[in-house]
């Protein structure tokens, strides 16, 4: 642990300066900040060797820690509150989101690999949706890294741009809420989004986007058998590799988090301790994964996906209305 400290006491640096912009102003990302951090530090001063092991370890011990305790976030109360319809609106919406944007990646000519995490990050929980799925694809950490600054850009122009549609459209709080819970991808900037509104927009937000991060476990767990079944096919499954459980482990706690918040009674500062570890931690892990992604690298993506992803999130908002709409959660 001696070895790992340095870097982890450096780490912690950015991660702090992160919330603690968040709290001045909650619609900035903490986590894209993190990534953002971690990527300026190594371009424009340098990565030193000692800090070294400790990134590596944040970079996937913490960042795993963390989305583990990102199931205290799973509530059942918030399933039953927008009821069966609501359920199946939040899944329809979802899925569109995924599978349409890996069909523009056709048309756009970019990696299928960026596109699922664009299009996971679009449809579940935003940075903490590509941190967590992340493993369990063969995404290089520049695509990461870009796509987790897709949607944090994306997130925060729905903040300004939602909410003046909606009055053009004459919502109502209620399905304001519900449209900003459906279609805005980071859980701060889903807030942010529906307080432009009112409180009961907020209220109604929350319900909707809680509903959606219940459904990260069930995509990890297939992106893992996905992933399982590409190295097989490639002969990259290794005597020790093929020992690894087919459900990641993390995931496993995840879950075992998400069961124990739905069966005990917490206290709401607990849950708001826990859930703040959890981005803490993830924040830790992006923080190491900026500080391995170079200019040069972006830069060779290009804009195409840039351009995919804009798209996107017209079309992603434009579904998410007509769907809220439609079935009246």
């Amino acid at each position: 642990m001696k070895t790992k400290f340095p870097g982890l006491a450096l780490i912690s640096i950015p991660v702090a300066l992160s919330f603690l912009i968040n709290e001045i102003q909650p619609a900035i990302s903490p986590l894209a900040l993190c990534v953002a951090f971690g990527f300026a530090m190594a371009n424009f001063w340098s990565w030193p060797d000692w800090a070294k092991s400790g990134s590596s370890f944040a970079g996937k011990r913490l960042l795993r820690s963390g989305v583990v305790l990102l199931g205290a976030q799973v509530s059942v109360t918030s399933l039953k509150a927008i009821g069966l319809k609501g359920v199946l609106t939040v899944m329809l919406v979802v899925s569109f989101t995924i599978f349409g944007i890996l069909l523009l990646t056709k048309i756009f000519k970019v990696t299928s690999e960026l596109g699922l995490l664009i299009g996971v990050g679009f449809g579940i929980c935003g940075a903490t949706a590509v941190a967590a799925v992340r493993p369990q694809t063969r995404a290089t950490e520049e695509e990461t890294s870009y796509a987790i600054a897709l949607i944090s850009l994306c997130g925060t122009l729905s903040i300004i741009v939602l909410p003046f549609l909606g009055h053009l459209m004459k919502l109502s709080d209620s399905t304001f809420g519900a449209w900003a819970g459906a279609a805005v991808h980071d859980v701060g900037q889903v807030i942010a989004t529906a307080s432009v509104w009112s409180s009961s927009a907020v209220s109604a937000a929350i319900v909707i986007k809680l509903a959606r991060v219940c459904l990260l476990a069930p995509i990890v767990l297939v992106l893992a058998i996905r992933h399982r079944r590409y190295l097989t096919s490639q002969g990259e499954v290794t005597a020790t590799s093929a020992k690894v459980p087919l459900i990641p482990l993390f995931v496993i706690g995840f879950i075992v988090v998400a069961i124990i918040q739905n069966t005990f009674s917490f206290t709401p500062r607990f849950h708001n301790d826990v859930v703040t570890l959890s981005k803490v931690l993830i924040g830790s892990g992006l923080v190491a994964l900026g500080s391995g992604v170079r200019w040069k690298s972006i830069r060779a993506i290009g804009p195409r996906p840039m351009v995919m992803g804009l798209l996107a999130w017209v079309i992603v908002a434009g579904v998410a209305l007509c769907a809220v709409r439609v079935t009246g959660i």
